[in-house]
């Protein structure tokens, strides 16, 4: 595990420089990652460095330690705070307690004690660490697991293997609303050189931000379709609105694509049909606009019949 990050904030120097020195942090397994000697100073500090635990006086001058608690909860609510002040009152406690501070010590603390104090928080963190991604990994795999089944159900779908009934059941499941007049498919893929596979951060980022353009764009259904692919069920009363809304979706993926300049893509616009049970038909106009991408320039999104109109032009020229 990552080593744990520590700032200390007291107005005391002496004070301050006895538990900064006293402490062998890199070989107890921490960070001294800075130090403050009152409320203000620290807290554009702290933001910065986003310390696992703040050690902090209560009493100091400008922004005492329980002010300073209060706005970095509010900025960093998982940060641990231990609270040191050398006054014994049930008040301080009382307040220390209800803004969410983990250890309230008493001064003068000696380098055995609040070293005994940090590695308890830390244990603590390192199990809160523990459970985080537990759950992560618990959610990626019910995430992959889903994805899995809504790409069976994709292709279920385009092999006219579901009756309109089982199709709209089926769709419900992944909260899809399958019903309405006419259905299209868009497929679009990143196609990426070998220069930009490493490029893991940028695609993950473009990723979400299609993921975010289909949860908002309510008559479309987007599914995964291998690591870097996927198809666009689109939906419309009637083919003019079908036909604006495959132009506004292509017209936002290609608006999202400009933010990524190192990744190209491609997409392919099947053509409308009036019924679930015809959407292999779609998808195959789809594929074949697709293919274009092995021959024609990439950053775009077409038909079938443009890649036609591109052609005749190209005789018309000759």
């Amino acid at each position: 595990m990552n080593e744990i990050k520590v700032f200390l904030v007291e107005d005391e120097m002496v004070i301050r420089r006895g538990i900064k020195n006293s402490i062998d942090w890199e070989k107890e397994g921490y960070i001294f990652c800075g130090e403050a000697s009152d409320g203000e100073l620290a807290y554009p500090m702290i933001i910065k460095e986003k310390p696992d635990i703040l050690i902090t006086d209560i009493r100091m001058p400008f922004m005492d330690g329980l002010e300073l608690c209060k706005l970095v909860k509010k900025e960093l609510p998982n940060i641990k705070i231990l609270i040191l002040s050398g006054y014994d009152e049930f008040d301080y406690a009382k307040e220390a307690i209800r803004l969410g501070v983990t250890e309230y010590l008493l001064k003068p603390i000696s380098s055995g004690k609040l070293l005994e104090a940090l590695n308890g928080v830390s244990e603590s963190i390192r199990r809160e660490k523990e459970d985080k991604d537990l759950v992560r990994k618990y959610m990626e795999e019910m995430r992959e697991n889903t994805e899995h089944e809504k790409q069976k159900f994709f292709e279920q779908m385009i092999a006219g293997n579901l009756s309109m009934a089982d199709a709209l059941e089926t769709g419900k499941k992944y909260e899809m609303n399958l019903s309405a007049g006419m259905y299209n498919l868009l497929l679009f893929r990143f196609t990426l050189g070998k220069e930009n596979r490493k490029s893991g951060e940028l695609l993950g980022e473009a990723e979400y931000a299609i993921e975010k353009l289909t949860e908002r764009l309510e008559y479309v259904f987007e599914f995964q379709r291998g690591v870097e692919g996927w198809a666009f069920l689109l939906m419309a009363d009637n083919e003019e609105q079908m036909s604006e809304r495959v132009k506004e979706l292509s017209k936002d993926l290609e608006e999202i694509m400009k933010n990524y300049s190192t990744i190209a893509y491609f997409g392919g616009i099947g053509q409308p049909v009036a019924r679930l049970r015809e959407l292999e038909e779609s998808f195959r106009e789809a594929e074949r606009a697709l293919a274009a991408r092995f021959t024609m320039e990439l950053n775009r999104i077409i038909s079938v019949e443009d890649i036609r109109m591109a052609q005749n032009e190209i005789l018309w020229m000759t």
